[in-house]
C-alpha cells in the first residue's frame, strides 16, 4: 500500500495524467491500433489506481465495538473513485457481519477540481435513510471524512437482522451498492435510484432514540459517541439535494 501522505499522492497524481490523457486520446480517434492501445494501457492504470487506494477510517460498529475502513481516494474529487457511473474501487469482499450499507454527504468547497467525468459526492449536509434506519436491530454512525479541501461524512448502517429483499442505499459516491451475507462475504451487487426525497436531515430525532451514533471530527480513537449534547453534525447548513460535479461546474437537483 502507498503511503498516504507521500508516495500515495505522487503515484495517484501519475496515473490520472497518463490515464485521463489516453482516454482522451481514444475518444478522439476510436478503436482504432493506437486507440485499442490506448484504452488497454487506460484499463491498467485504473485497475493499478484501485489497487493503491489507502485504507480510510469511516466508522465503528456499535454492536462489535470494531473500526471500520473502506479504500477510498481522499485526496480529491478528481480521483476515478468518484466517477459515479464507472468508479475504479477495490471490491471489499468481506465486511463485518454486522455491516449493511454506506451512503455519504459532502459539502464542497470552491473552486470543484475540474473532472472529465460525472461525480456525485451526495448532498451538501449529512442526512440518514429511515426506511434502513427504522428497521429492528439496526445502526447508523456518521463520520466526518475529509477529501482533500471538501468536508466529507460517511454514513454506515450496521444491523445484527440483516433484512432480505429490501432495497439498501447505493455505496457513497456510485450508482450502485454490494451485497454481503450473514458472515459478512460479498456475494452480488445491485442498486437503487438516489433521491434526496428518501432522506432526513434533521438528525436530533435519531441521535435522542439512540438510533444513530457519532464520531467526533478528528478523533483518532474513532469513539463512539450518543445523543445530541456536543453533535457537531445537528443543523448543518447545506444544499438538501444531490449534487453533481462535472468539469468543475455543480449543479444539484
Amino acid at each position: 500500500m502507498a503511503d498516504l501522505d507521500g508516495e500515495w499522492i505522487q503515484q495517484r497524481a501519475e496515473l490520472l495524467e497518463e490515464g485521463n490523457r489516453l482516454k482522451a486520446l481514444y475518444d478522439s480517434i476510436g478503436y482504432t491500433a493506437e486507440g485499442k492501445a490506448a484504452i488497454y494501457r487506460v484499463i491498467e492504470l485504473r485497475k493499478q489506481y484501485a489497487k493503491l487506494l489507502p485504507e480510510i477510517p469511516v466508522s465503528r460498529c456499535p454492536f462489535s465495538g470494531s473500526a471500520v475502513s473502506w479504500p477510498l481516494d481522499n485526496i480529491d474529487l478528481d480521483g476515478w473513485f468518484w466517477e459515479w457511473d464507472k468508479p475504479s474501487r477495490r471490491r471489499v469482499s468481506k465486511v463485518q457481519p454486522t455491516w449493511l450499507a454506506m451512503g455519504g454527504a459532502m459539502r464542497l468547497a470552491e473552486p470543484v477540481t475540474s473532472t472529465p467525468f460525472d461525480c456525485m459526492p451526495g448532498p451538501g449536509a449529512p442526512y440518514v435513510v429511515p426506511r434502513l434506519l427504522n428497521l429492528a436491530e439496526t445502526r447508523a454512525v456518521i463520520a466526518e471524512v475529509p477529501v482533500g479541501r471538501h468536508t466529507g461524512w460517511a454514513i454506515t448502517y450496521f444491523t445484527t437482522h440483516r433484512p432480505d429483499g429490501l432495497a439498501l442505499e447505493d455505496l457513497w459516491g456510485s450508482k450502485t451498492y454490494d451485497l454481503y451475507d450473514s458472515q459478512g462475504n460479498w456475494r452480488a451487487w445491485s442498486d437503487y435510484p438516489q433521491s434526496h426525497l428518501d432522506y432526513s436531515f434533521d438528525l436530533r430525532p435519531w441521535l435522542e432514540s439512540g438510533k444513530l451514533l457519532w464520531i467526533a471530527p478528528n478523533d483518532d480513537s474513532a469513539t463512539l459517541r450518543e445523543g445530541t449534547a456536543d453533535c457537531p453534525y445537528l443543523d448543518l447548513e447545506g444544499d438538501h439535494r444531490l449534487q453533481l460535479a462535472f468539469e468543475g461546474n455543480v449543479t444539484h437537483w
